[in-house]
């Protein structure tokens, strides 16, 4: 599995986009409240951004990861 941080600079964007996209979709203020709201846990939530973006799956970036 790749580490976030050590992805392209356009790959992550385009991670981060998808998650805020999916984020506004359902009117949530953290990354932490959309896992409620679909019912999953954080990291299953982060695997489907990573699919989402059609990118293999990646770690949390740090930010995300000390939320939870």
């Amino acid at each position: 599995m790749s580490k976030f941080e050590d992805l392209p600079e356009n790959i992550r964007a385009l991670i981060l986009a998808k998650l805020a996209r999916e984020m506004n979709a359902h009117r949530c203020a953290t990354f932490g409240e959309l896992a409620n709201k679909k019912h999953s846990d954080v990291l299953t939530m982060w695997r489907g951004i990573c699919r989402m973006a059609g990118q293999p799956t990646c770690t949390m970036p740090s930010v995300l990861a000390a939320q939870r």
